[in-house]
This record gives C-alpha cells, structure tokens and sequence, in this order.
C-alpha cells in the first residue's frame, strides 16, 4: 500500500509540475514558477482542467492589455474570482457575474436543477459565464506580454533552480 502511495505522490507532483508549466506558458512567461504552481494547485483542487487555466491565463493578459492593468492581478482576480465565486473581484474587469444566472444556466444545460449541482458543477458554471463575458469584453484583443515583467520571473526562476551560495 505505502508503495502505490508513493507512486501516487509523484504522479501528482508531475501533474502538478506539467500545469505548472502551461501555466507559464499561457501567460507567455509573466507568471512566475511560485504564481503559477500557486494557480495550479487552486484551479486543480477546484475541478479545473489544465486547459481551463490556461485559458485564464489567456483572458488576463488579454484583459490585462485593454484595461492597462498589472497582469498578475488580472490572472490573480481571474482565478480568485471564478475559484472562490466572488463577483466583486471581477468586477474590477468589467465582467459582472450573476452567480444565480450563472449556476441556473449551467444546470438547465445539465437538464437539472441549480440547487441540485455539485460544487465542482458550480465551479464549472461560474467558470463558463466568467469565461463568455471575458471573450465578449477582450476577445478580440491581442494578447500582449510586458517583456521586463517575463525577464523578471524568469530571473527568479533562475534564481531559484541555481541559488548562489555566500562564502565566509
């Protein structure tokens, strides 16, 4: 048992590892390796896909780009606010969310009721309306990327995979 366990735990920190990274990808290397696995341990407990959070990562630089606004806090109001359900986070993007709209909407295409969806489902349901106004609102814009604030992460990065070492 204790050996299916431990094979359990590197699958999952390699899972953990490959979000990790499309993660830093999606966000053409403005998210940190930090940021990132931070992101992707909230999106995947939540019942994310990989491809859902990069698509986050997607929508805040896009967002990020048409409002003028810091990447980091776009993806971070994006993720908190689909994550958490917390509408007056993405607010501050311009997308209003109805969390009763939402979950109504997404259980009627489950051909149930809202009160009857499971946490995940209503994750999904707050995930997709957020999603839907984010390509009304930013679809269309390019996807710009802040080159000092990639250089900088990936300074970090290297920071972290070679720390230097102080000699007495």
């Amino acid at each position: 048992l204790s050996s299916s366990s431990a094979a359990s735990d590197v699958y999952k920190r390699q899972a953990l590892g490959s979000v990790t990274d499309r993660l830093r990808n999606a966000s053409d290397g403005m998210l940190g390796f930090k940021e990132a696995a931070q992101a992707a341990g909230i999106g995947l407990a939540k019942g994310f896909s990989p491809k859902q959070l990069d698509n986050l990562a997607i929508a805040a630089r896009k967002a990020s780009t048409a409002l003028g606004r810091d990447f980091g806090d776009s993806f971070d109001r994006l993720l908190r606010g689909v994550s958490k359900a917390e509408p007056e986070l993405l607010d501050e993007l311009g997308i209003t969310l109805r969390l009763k709209t939402a979950t109504e909407s997404y259980a009627a295409s489950l051909g149930t009721t809202a009160d009857s969806l499971t946490d995940t489902q209503r994750s999904q349901a707050i995930y997709l309306e957020t999603m839907k106004q984010a390509d009304q609102l930013f679809g269309k814009v390019p996807a710009q990327t802040n080159a000092f604030i990639r250089l900088s992460k990936t300074l970090s990065l290297i920071h972290i995979s070679y720390p230097t070492t102080q000699e007495a």
